[in-house]
């Protein structure tokens, strides 16, 4: 029985990734924080373990056994004022990873990155793995620190590390517990009046996101990157997907640009003092703006990865927030 390492066991992919791997018959050892959220692996039949991805020495002898890592851990934010510990953990902690997975030799690493590490394409076209990251001058410290990320993996290929790279567009789906996507279906829920930004974005299930990771497992190649979504969608359509789904109105509101860059301002400003992070942040606005449009043409090509329609994915989230009394 072939052996599976996972970092980031509780967030919305890891746990999953967990849950999917132990159904094919692998033995998987989900790792975590001490503090982390275990309702997502509610019946996982593996092994968990806490620890640090900045740990190198830690991650090595917790690697030892494994066959394969899939590197699912990430701080997802896009609060600026949080760049520091964004780059600790998504640059600084693949880094470690990296380094534990060479001492432990291991056969292959899953790297979990984000299409926000990719580069934005000249005007009208729809980005694809060939775009180099040229976000820098935006300030989207998410972005930039999962670029980072990616070097880092780069610099172990080079070292001999085989390894490969996934970019999700942005993953709706059941299991996610820190409400990174599901705060939509949270926030949505029940209104009558729903607002919503001009501008797009690439959307994906995490059921499909898990198929595609198994698939780099078994047919990616070494150093590749591949991008993993399913569709192309204005804010306008997803919310009205989301609104379909959890009871509430159509969204007719487009908030202007400068209306959400005023908005953003004092959310960030509130959560100073409520402690609370902010729903909206000026990044979030900045983001907006940008191309956020993504081809899965070369998943779909080497991988066999055929992504399904986004409004399922919705409905599993939205059913499992019922099912554990989250909404």
């Amino acid at each position: 029985m072939e052996r599976v390492f996972v970092t980031g066991a509780s967030g919305l992919i890891g746990s999953n990734l967990c849950h999917k791997l132990s159904t094919l018959g692998y033995e998987v050892t989900g790792m975590v924080r001490e503090k982390s959220n275990l309702l997502g692996l509610k019946g996982f039949q593996g092994r968990i373990v806490r620890g640090d991805i900045l740990d190198e020495a830690g991650l090595a002898r917790s690697m030892e056994d494994a066959d394969y890592v899939f590197h699912t851990a990430g701080l997802v934010s896009f609060d600026n004022r949080r760049r520091e510990e964004l780059n600790r953990v998504n640059s600084a902690g693949v880094r470690s990873v990296v380094g534990a997975a060479l001492r432990a030799g291991v056969k292959r690493v899953i790297h979990t990155s984000s299409v926000a590490a990719i580069g934005i394409p000249e005007e009208g076209n729809i980005a694809d793995e060939g775009v180099e990251y040229n976000r820098f001058r935006h300030n989207v410290s998410y972005g930039d620190s999962k670029h980072h990320g990616e070097v880092e993996i780069r610099k172990g290929v080079e070292r001999g590390l085989d390894a490969v790279i996934v970019n999700p567009a942005s993953v709706i789906g059941q299991r996610d517990v820190y409400f990174h996507s599901g705060i939509l279906l949270k926030i949505l829920r029940g209104k009558r009046v729903v607002p919503y930004l001009p501008g797009g974005m690439c959307v994906v299930g995490v059921d499909d996101v898990v198929e595609g990771e198994i698939a780099v497992l078994n047919a990616g190649r070494t150093g590749e990157h591949y991008i993993l979504g399913s569709e192309n969608m204005t804010f306008k359509e997803l919310f009205g997907q989301i609104c379909r789904v959890v009871g509430a109105a159509a969204p007719r509101l487009q908030v202007p640009i400068w209306g959400a860059r005023a908005s953003a301002s004092l959310l960030e400003i509130l959560s100073v003092l409520t402690g609370k992070p902010p729903v909206l942040t000026k990044a979030h606005v900045v983001s907006a703006t940008l191309p956020h449009y993504f081809s899965s043409t070369k998943a779909m090509r080497e991988l066999g990865y055929r992504p399904s329609p986004v409004l399922e994915s919705i409905r599993k989230s939205y059913a499992w927030y019922l099912e554990n009394d989250l909404m």
